[in-house]
C-alpha cells in the first residue's frame, strides 16, 4: 500500500510539473547534460559497457550523444592506467564521473545506470537489422534467454530488415562487435536512444507520465521529477535533432595491447 501511494503522489507531482512549469530551462541556459550508464552485471560492481554523455537542448530540441568507448585506455583516479570501464567497477558512477573529466575535461550534471533491459515499456524501439548483425544478436539472445530462465530460442529474429524490438533483444542489439568493432557497436545503441526519443514525442501526456514514475524505479539515477520537468518542450519537437559522435574520433587514437 505505501509503495502505491508513493507512486501516485509521484504521478500527481510529475503532472502538476509538468502542466504547470512547461518551459522551467530558462533561455539562455546552458544544455542540460546526463551520463548514461549501461552495466554489464546485475549486481552492485560491475563494468560499465555503454558510457553516453548527453547534451540536451529543450528550447532548441537538439540532443547531442557523445559516447566514450569502453576499451579507452585511460588514468583512473586512486588506481593507475586501466580500460575505462573499469572505472565503474572500482568506484561507481561518482569515480566514472572524475575519471571522464581528468581525461577528456567533460562533466555531467546526473546520472542514469541501467542494469536490466527497460525498452519494452516503450512498446519495443525499432531497428533496421543487417543479417550479419541478425546473426549475432540471436546468439548474444540466446545466451540471455538461458540466464534469465526463458527458451533459448524465445524471440530470435528470423528475417533481416526493419524490427521492432523488444527489450531484450534491443539489448542484445547493443551488444553486438563481434562482426566489426566497438565504434560500430556504440552507433548501434545510439541509434536505440534515437529510436526510443522518437517513440517518447508520439506518446500522450499521461501515458509519458506514468512511463517517467516507471522509470525511475527501474534504473538508478539522481534526478528527480522535477529535474525532469524543464524537458518538457522537447516533447513538442519531431523530429528531434539528434546527432552522435564517439570517443575516440577517428585518427585521433593509437591501439595498444
Amino acid at each position: 500500500m505505501k509503495r502505491l501511494f508513493q507512486r501516485t503522489a509521484a504521478l500527481l507531482c510529475a503532472a502538476l510539473l509538468l502542466v504547470a512549469s512547461p518551459s522551467v530551462h530558462a533561455a539562455g541556459e546552458d544544455p542540460f547534460t546526463v551520463l548514461f550508464i549501461g552495466m554489464d552485471t546485475s549486481g552492485k560492481a560491475g563494468r560499465s559497457d555503454v558510457m553516453m554523455l548527453a547534451s540536451i537542448d529543450p528550447d532548441a530540441g537538439t540532443v547531442r550523444l557523445v559516447s566514450f568507448l569502453r576499451d579507452l585506455y585511460v588514468s583512473i583516479p586512486g588506481h593507475g592506467y586501466d580500460r575505462l570501464n573499469a572505472a565503474c567497477f572500482y568506484g561507481g558512477e561518482e569515480l566514472l564521473l572524475k575519471t571522464l573529466e581528468e581525461n577528456f575535461g567533460v562533466s555531467a550534471e546526473h546520472t542514469v545506470t541501467a542494469r536490466f533491459p527497460t525498452l519494452d515499456l516503450l512498446g519495443g524501439v525499432e531497428a533496421e537489422i543487417t543479417e550479419s548483425e541478425r546473426q549475432q544478436l540471436n546468439k548474444i539472445l540466446e545466451d540471455y534467454n538461458r540466464q534469465v530462465g526463458l527458451a533459448a530460442d524465445d524471440g530470435l529474429l528470423e528475417t533481416a530488415g526493419e524490427h521492432l524490438l523488444n527489450g531484450r533483444q534491443a539489448l542484445s542489439y547493443c551488444r553486438i562487435r563481434k562482426i566489426d568493432s566497438d565504434f560500430q557497436r556504440t552507433g548501434r545503441q545510439q541509434r536505440i536512444i534515437e529510436s526510443a526519443a522518437e517513440k517518447l514525442t508520439q506518446m500522450k501526456l499521461f501515458d509519458l507520465l506514468k512511463l517517467a514514475v516507471t522509470l525511475l524505479d527501474e534504473v538508478e539515477t539522481d534526478l528527480t521529477l522535477a529535474d525532469l520537468a524543464p524537458l518538457a518542450p522537447l516533447l513538442g519537437c519531431e523530429p528531434l535533432d539528434i546527432q552522435g559522435a564517439h570517443v575516440p574520433f577517428d585518427g585521433a587514437y593509437a591501439d595498444e595491447t
